[in-house]
């Protein structure tokens, strides 16, 4: 980090409440591109590199303005490459899923392979808006200071600068670690025949010495159907693994996860996994009674 970097960030986090009304749009400018430059500098620092297993609840469904179609979640077996790995997605295994069907859904509707896009964040997803080699297609705007999980957060807006630009949204950075811990995202989307709109979250949690990747949601509302998608996935991990196992059927893209889901929403459903369950609030529980 140069000294005119460090002056920079200095200066901005010596700014008192908002700080939004009275910086042009310039100096905003040149104190987000220097808050991710120290961001950036600070991946390899701040994240976890390895292979990891983890696992996961998944939850997504379908629905309109009105009624839900379709509600399903799973726990779930995830593997995630080593994040200098840029073209492979995370794999998915289901450990056990459950599905309830309201009213019949195309499955061409259902969201293919969404949960292994979900498992790898934007800071190392490839061809993701925050890789190396896209970042210079963005613009990076201080917006103000805030709290996240009772840390000191300054948000960045960002927004493409070129036409190769794709993404826009609102990224939280740690004051102490200069580490993304929350990403708020949605695709630019132009003449699209699947997606009207798409809006990403994610949140990063630290752990073990390092921020991981913890929860994940993503909402989409289709182009050409009255279809409204969302989904949720919530992490923890298990261990760091040199492979991959070899005997697990994993799901890829053009398999719907829940394809042999039970339909039993007992209570039972949770033994062994209660873990997982005390990071999940009552709404992204699947429950039948409230559709």
């Amino acid at each position: 980090m140069t000294l005119n970097t460090l002056v920079l960030i200095l200066s901005l986090f010596a700014i008192q409440g908002n700080g939004k009304e009275n910086d042009s749009m310039e100096m905003r400018l040149e104190k987000g591109h220097a808050l991710m430059e120290t961001v950036f500098d600070r991946f390899h620092i701040n994240y976890e590199m390895s292979r990891l297993h983890k696992v996961g609840y998944y939850k997504e469904s379908v629905s309109d303005s009105a009624s839900v179609y379709y509600l399903a979640e799973g726990i779930v077996d995830i593997y995630i490459p080593c994040n200098l790995n840029k073209t492979e997605n995370a794999y998915v295994s289901p450990i056990k899923a459950r599905k309830k069907v309201f009213k019949e859904v195309d499955s061409e509707s259902l969201l293919l392979g969404n949960a292994s896009d979900m498992a790898r964040s934007s800071i190392w997803r490839p061809n993701s808006f925050l890789d190396e080699k896209h970042r210079d297609d963005y613009k990076f705007s201080y917006s103000s200071d805030d709290t996240f999980k009772g840390s000191d957060v300054a948000i960045v807006e960002f927004e493409p600068r070129k036409e190769h630009g794709t993404t826009m949204g609102r990224i939280y950075v740690d004051k102490n670690s200069y580490a993304i811990v929350k990403i708020e995202y949605q695709p630019i989307i132009i003449k699209s025949r699947v997606w009207k709109n798409i809006t990403w979250t994610e949140e990063f949690t630290y752990r073990s010495g390092a921020y991981e990747l913890t929860n994940v949601h993503f909402h989409g509302e289709g182009s050409d159907n009255h279809y409204q998608y969302d989904a949720t996935l919530i992490m923890d991990q298990l261990e760091v693994v040199s492979k991959f196992p070899e005997h697990e059927v994993f799901f890829q893209d053009e398999v719907p996860l829940f394809d042999r889901a039970q339909d039993e929403l007992d209570e039972s459903f949770w033994e062994g996994f209660n873990f997982l369950r005390q990071n999940i609030t009552t709404d992204q529980l699947l429950t039948a009674k409230n559709h």
